[in-house]
Formats: C-alpha cells, sequence, structure tokens
C-alpha cells in the first residue's frame, strides 16, 4: 500500500507498508525496512503521552472508526514452477468457481488475465501483470482472499481479511474462526497441496 501526495512537480511517497513486514516513511530510505518507522511510533507515542493518552487507546480509537482488521496469511512450497500454471489454470477453467466449500463468492479480480468483475467492464483499475499469478476473492461474507505466486521464490502464498466493523456484536476469536475456516476450505479446494504437490510452510 502506498500513500501519496502529488503537486505538479512530482509524486512524492509519504508512506508505503509490506503485508508481512516493513514500512517506508517519506523519500530518505527508499526501501521498507521497520527501522524507519521506528521514530515516527515513538514520536507518536510521546505526543499521545503528552496528551493524556497511549498507544493503546489510540488504537483503539483506529478499530472504532476503520473496523478491526483480522488477517490469516501464510504459504506452501512448490519446487516445479509447472503446477501454478496447472493450479491456476483450474481455477480458472470453465469460469471462476461461485463457491469455495459452503463460502460463496461475489467478485473476482485476475490481475494476470486482466478481469475483475467489481466494475460493470470487467476490467481492473488496478495494474495486470501476465507474468505472474495473481487472484482475489471477495466473499459474500465479506472475507477477501487473494491467492498469488512469489516473484522470487517457489511459494504459493495465501493473504486473508475479515473486517469487523464498529458496532459488529461477533468477538475477535469468532471472527477468526471463520476466517480460519474459510482459508481451509481455500487450501482444500483451490489450492489443493496433495494433487499440485505442495508443501505446507515449514514451522517457526
Amino acid at each position: 500500500a502506498v500513500v501519496s501526495t502529488q503537486s505538479r512537480e512530482a509524486v512524492v511517497s509519504t508512506q508505503s507498508t509490506g503485508e508481512s513486514i516493513g514500512y517506508m516513511y517519506g523519500m530518505n530510505v527508499l526501501d521498507k525496512d521497520g527501522i524507519s518507522a521506528g521514530p515516527i511510533l515513538s514520536a507518536k507515542a510521546v505526543r499521545l503521552y503528552s496528551e493524556g493518552s497511549t498507544l493503546a487507546q489510540f488504537l483503539e480509537g483506529l478499530y472504532g472508526r476503520y473496523g478491526r482488521h483480522i488477517t490469516n496469511n501464510s504459504y506452501y512450497l512448490c519446487y516445479q514452477p509447472e503446477m501454478f500454471d496447472r493450479m491456476f489454470g483450474e481455477i480458472r477453467d470453465g469460469g471462476y468457481p461461485k463457491t469455495v466449500g459452503k463460502f460463496k463468492i461475489s467478485t473476482v479480480r485476475d490481475l494476470t488475465v486482466g478481469f475483475d468483475n467489481n466494475y460493470p467492464d470487467n476490467k481492473p483499475r488496478l495494474p495486470v501483470c501476465p507474468g505472474s499469478h495473481m487472484i482475489t476473492f471477495t466473499f459474500e461474507n465479506g472475507c477477501v482472499v487473494t491467492l498469488r505466486t512469489s516473484g522470487t521464490e517457489p511459494k504459493i502464498k495465501y493473504y486473508s481479511e475479515i473486517v469487523r466493523e464498529a458496532g459488529n456484536p461477533a468477538t475477535d476469536e469468532e471472527m477468526r474462526e471463520e476466517l480460519g475456516e474459510l482459508v481451509s476450505a481455500v487450501v482444500e479446494h483451490l489450492l489443493q497441496p496433495a494433487k499440485f504437490g505442495l508443501k505446507p510452510r515449514p514451522s517457526e
């Protein structure tokens, strides 16, 4: 994700983030390193403390404004690259799936072939990259799951998220359980580890 400001001269990045680790603030260090975020967070903590608040309280305020985002992300290893083509080809074959297990899909965005039925013309607004596989499924229960191949490692990655909007009585544990059930269905019906020779992420 990138937050930027634009002037007549140039587009200047003010914040960039990575899913797994790393933040980039400003244009001094043009990489996500996680270190430059430390002074920014420290300065924010000092300011909040001077105002009689804390980072935890500030975070709860963000939850109330934007909802609580719960994620479940991981990957499988595969040392036969052709299996990725077979897997994604099966997902696309005959049209995209309408369900994954008991979960109904509402929209699909495929940035490999340039398809996105979030829009009437079925054209994605994000950049298309034919050289790698990347499909995002949005489900009727509000969950979003993205499957993509790594460009540098023998991995198929999945990113999943569910957002508990302010006022939703569901607990964090209930939301994690629902998301976990969906991820299990995605692995079983779409990734199909046994069929495509995928190996689970090593325990750390």
